[in-house]
């Protein structure tokens, strides 16, 4: 969540707000009396599918307001089927008519995706019907199957409620996984991948658990885009997605916080196998955009889109990786400034793992685990940069600035500025300019200044260009250039490309310095011609 002038409390607090506009739970809960209801100890009970307790874990100081769920009428929980012959007209499952469920298109030779939404939507948002096609289009063999699980009945607000609810379809959605399985012979759940969007994610921790406890079957995975924060952080796990909810479990933390929570709507704690923190895991680029009225005149909605960008970037990042030759690679770091830093750069190297983002996360996650990479079930968090808008996959360099101290950069002493640099490939592709810092900063002769970036990728970078941002102040004497234009001798720059594991070493021409606004080139071949060798670097 992009915090602006102190807002970042303002969904979430709406959101709590709302539960008391509501109506009484007696009025909401006709078929269960007052006296009945009044008793905590007294959990809800909906036949096959069980009782819901709400005293602890399920109430406690995380969150002091527990309801039961409503009822399965009131819900309503649908489940269409998607496949490749039927992308727009699904049939639609039917608990309780076991021998139509031959006729909804299930494929068991093939994957099964069980797809599912989050507060305030249904099973026709969007961004639903967009994954659903990228699936079924990356799926060459044409046997996958989509399921969507569309709770739209029992999403709508309060939030306590929807995450009440959510309870009592995770369980309706287990007993149909089940139902899959007995009809069709499946000797275990591998094949089936559940991805879950924001309460819709711990929706699947709840199936992952009630598929254990009810028929002793496991799913092989579950993908959490940005699971729900409000009413589960650091809470029990049996209140909210875990790791022991699915085979593989890999979460995408996108609006979350690390210092203060609820600040975002996602969590920041590590929950799963693997947790990959996309820009640090809040605070998405792109999403700073100014607050306007939508032109229905909804300011809810308006507000909701808003504050819930980074909320849904998990989606957005999660789609595009199905299908994008871009590599998508994150690795393991202590943190994210860290990260940045470039203390954590070389893959397989000092305890840093690097991994596939996204939809095929859980191949390089296994080829971790086959070559004893990884001890148990260690918690693996996973950083990596992205652009503001589609295409928002990017490749990281590690980039390593030196500044010359010889005689005449020590003379024209430091300068203050920006770096902007562009990577060309061995095609002759380049990136986008790319800044070396946020602000201007202070580069002084015999210095080393390193930095993590992201741009576009160019394959195997081969060169760059170097331009320089010059910023001068009234109030800073540093900035003054009088007598002298602004410039940097850079004597030579150190580039890591992370997702082709190659280090290379560029210089410009022999004592050029990098001017204001002028890009210089900077290649391998130039470094010949400094009189004193460089410490070798290994490509």
């Amino acid at each position: 969540m992009h915090l602006v002038n102190g807002t970042g409390l303002l969904l979430p607090t709406l959101m709590l707000l709302s539960n008391y506009n509501e109506e009484s739970l007696v009025t909401r809960y006709p078929d269960i009396n007052e006296e009945y209801r009044a008793d905590p100890n007294n959990p809800v009970c909906y036949g096959v599918y069980g009782c819901f307790p709400i005293t602890p874990p399920w109430t406690d100081e995380r969150r002091p307001i527990a309801l039961y769920p409503e009822t399965p009428a009131k819900i309503d929980v649908r489940f269409p089927v998607f496949n490749h012959r039927a992308r727009h007209y699904p049939k639609f499952i039917n608990l309780d008519d076991p021998d139509y469920l031959h006729e909804v298109g299930i494929n068991p030779a093939g994957r099964i995706y069980i797809i599912t939404h989050g507060f305030l939507e249904s099973g026709k948002a969007k961004w639903v019907e967009r994954m659903i096609n990228l699936i079924l289009d990356q799926d060459d063999e044409g046997t996958a199957t989509c399921i969507v699980i569309d709770w739209g009945g029992g999403s709508s607000p309060p939030y306590n409620q929807a995450s009440a609810n959510i309870r009592l379809v995770g369980a309706v959605a287990a007993h149909m996984i089940h139902l899959i399985a007995e009809e069709y012979r499946l000797k275990n759940l591998d094949n089936v991948h559940m991805i879950g969007h924001s309460l819709g994610a711990h929706l699947a921790g709840y199936t992952g658990f009630y598929l254990q406890k009810d028929f002793n079957m496991k799913l092989g995975r579950i993908s959490g885009l940005d699971p729900a924060e409000l009413a589960f952080t650091e809470t029990n796990p049996i209140v909210r997605l875990d790791v022991t909810d699915a085979k593989y479990v890999d979460i995408v933390h996108s609006d979350a916080t690390p210092f203060v929570p609820k600040i975002g709507l996602g969590l920041y704690e590590p929950i799963g196998h693997l947790d990959f923190y996309p820009n640090g895991g809040f605070n998405q680029p792109g999403c700073d955009q100014t607050l306007r009225k939508r032109k229905d005149g909804m300011w809810i909605s308006s507000m909701f889109q808003f504050f819930s960008c980074s909320h849904g970037r998990a989606i957005h990042l999660f789609t595009e990786s199905i299908r994008s030759k871009c590599p998508f690679t994150a690795i393991t770091c202590e943190s994210y400034e860290q990260f940045l830093a470039g203390d954590c750069f070389d893959c397989d190297q000092d305890g840093h793992m690097c991994f596939r983002f996204g939809f095929n996360s859980h191949n390089s996650y296994r080829s971790m685990m086959s070559a004893n990479q990884m001890i148990g079930s260690q918690e693996i968090q996973a950083f990596f940069i992205t652009g503001s808008d589609e295409p928002y996959c990017r490749t990281h360099y590690k980039v390593l600035i030196k500044i010359s101290d010889t005689e005449e950069s020590v003379i024209h002493g430091g300068e203050i500025g920006r770096f902007h640099l562009s990577i060309y490939g061995s095609k002759g592709e380049h990136s986008d300019k790319m800044a070396f810092t946020e602000d201007a900063e202070l580069y002084e002769p015999g210095r080393n200044y390193t930095r993590v970036l992201a741009g576009t990728s160019v394959g195997k970078p081969r060169r760059l260009t170097v331009s320089w941002e010059y910023n001068t102040s009234f109030l800073n004497p540093l900035t003054w250039r009088i007598l002298n234009s602004p410039r940097v001798y850079i004597e030579y720059i150190i580039l890591q490309s992370l997702e082709y594991r190659s280090k290379i070493r560029l210089c410009s021409s022999y004592n050029m310095p990098v001017t204001d606004n002028v890009d210089s080139l900077f290649t391998q071949d130039n470094c010949r011609y400094y009189p004193v060798p460089l410490e070798p670097v290994v490509s």
